[in-house]
C-alpha cells in the first residue's frame, strides 16, 4: 500500500510545483550571494550534465569545469542529463592556471574530498561566499586544486562503502550550504 501511495504522490506533481513557488529563492538570493561550482577534469558526460542540473536546482552564480582537455564527449549526452540547464546554466570550461582568476576573491573554496585534515561538512560553517570544488570520479581533486582550497569538507558515510558519485557528494554540499545559508534569515525559504 505504502508503494503506491508514494507512486500516486510522485504522479501528481501540483502540489510539487506549488511548494517550490512557495520557496520564494528569488527573495533568498536578493540576500545571499550565489554559490561557485568547480568540477576538475570530469570524465562521463552524465555527470557533466548532472552538475548543470545541480547548478540550475540550487540557482548557481556559474559552474567552471577545469581541464587540461576540452570536453570530448557528445554533446546530446550532456544535454539530456543536463535537462535544461545546459542553456539555462552559465559554464566555462577553463585550465587550471585561468581558473585563480575566475573565482571571486572574496569566495572561500570548499573542497568536498576525503582527507586526514579533511572537516565534517556537518560541523562546518559554510560561507555565504561559496565555490564548492569537486573532482575527478576516480582519482579526486588533483593536489594543485586541493592546495587552492580554504577547507577541505567530509561527508559522514555510515554505510560500507566508503565513496559517492560526484554529483551527489556535490549535491549534499550544496543543499547543506542552502539549509545553512536559510537559517540566517529571519524569512526562511
Amino acid at each position: 500500500m505504502l508503494k503506491a501511495r508514494l507512486f500516486f504522490i510522485m504522479k501528481d506533481t501540483s502540489n510539487a510545483v506549488e511548494l517550490f513557488k512557495t520557496l520564494n529563492a528569488k527573495a533568498f538570493y536578493l540576500q545571499h550571494p550565489r554559490p561557485v561550482i568547480i568540477a576538475e577534469n570530469m570524465r562521463t558526460p552524465e555527470n557533466i550534465g548532472a552538475i548543470m542540473r545541480l547548478a540550475g536546482n540550487i540557482g548557481a552564480e556559474k559552474i567552471l569545469f577545469v581541464t587540461e582537455n576540452p570536453f570530448d564527449f557528445k554533446t546530446w549526452k550532456i544535454k539530456r542529463t543536463a535537462s535544461g540547464a545546459y542553456e539555462k546554466t552559465n559554464w566555462q570550461i577553463t585550465d587550471p592556471d585561468t581558473l585563480k582568476l575566475l573565482i571571486p576573491s572574496d569566495y572561500r573554496l570548499i573542497a568536498l574530498e576525503t582527507t586526514d585534515t579533511a572537516k565534517n561538512i556537518y560541523t562546518l560553517d559554510l560561507p555565504a561566499k561559496t565555490a564548492f570544488v569537486v573532482g575527478n570520479e576516480q582519482y579526486g581533486i588533483s593536489p594543485q586544486l586541493l592546495n587552492m582550497a580554504d577547507e577541505v569538507a567530509y561527508i559522514p558515510l555510515p554505510g560500507e562503502i566508503y565513496s559517492l558519485n560526484v554529483t551527489h557528494a556535490l549535491s549534499v554540499g550544496l543543499f547543506e550550504w542552502y539549509r545553512q545559508q536559510s537559517l540566517k534569515i529571519p524569512n526562511k525559504v
